[in-house]
């Protein structure tokens, strides 16, 4: 999967700024990006241990590719897949196979984590496939409740002309998942060169 790697201007949305957009019509435009990569410093806390990396993920419709890299750029576990399959590969132990790519986190990493939902959650808008529950504040998503997972988002920033997260929660029992947004680039040219 290769995406466009342009740079991302990006610009901090003042909490006192009004959208022009409503949450409905700020989800309408979102829904419309199917080709996205967003790159993340990421911790992922379960119980008391703490590990942290990079992320890039990269999404190509119903395509999807996550690369985690280490400290000092060492290379960490790599998942892709789709709707209809998955792989894991972790660098020295092979890759595995699977129908279902939360599922094979859950296995190997312990990680239990909703890919096919979080895709969503990554741009700011509730998954379609099961019912949610929105808490706004400024006409966009403050706190997203679904399946069991709370996802935070406490601050946005706008690339190019669409505001997209660039912090966020992701929580359910003991496992959190911090992502740091740093830079973001779609296939609506949300991103600029």
């Amino acid at each position: 999967l290769i995406l466009a790697g342009c740079s991302s201007v990006q610009q901090t949305v003042p909490e006192q700024a009004g959208l022009p957009l409503s949450w409905q019509q700020h989800v309408e435009k979102v829904k419309l990006i199917q080709n996205w990569q967003a790159n993340a410093q990421v911790a992922i806390t379960i119980g008391k241990e703490t590990q942290r990396a990079k992320m890039a993920w990269q999404q190509a419709k119903q395509d999807f590719s996550i690369d985690f890299t280490g400290p000092f750029g060492h290379s960490g576990p790599k998942l892709t897949g789709n709707n209809n399959s998955a792989t894991l590969s972790i660098p020295k132990e092979g890759a595995i196979k699977g129908r279902n790519a939360s599922q094979l986190l859950k296995q190997r990493l312990g990680w239990h984590l909703p890919v096919e939902n979080a895709k969503y959650w990554m741009l700011g808008i509730p998954s379609p496939h099961s019912e949610s529950k929105v808490l706004l504040k400024r006409e966009k998503l403050s706190q997203l409740s679904q399946d069991g997972w709370v996802i935070n988002y406490p601050k946005y920033k706008l690339f190019g002309n669409t505001l997209l997260p660039s912090k966020i929660t992701i929580s359910r029992d003991d496992f959190n998942l911090l992502l740091v947004i740093y830079r973001w680039n779609t296939d609506q040219q949300v991103a600029t060169k």
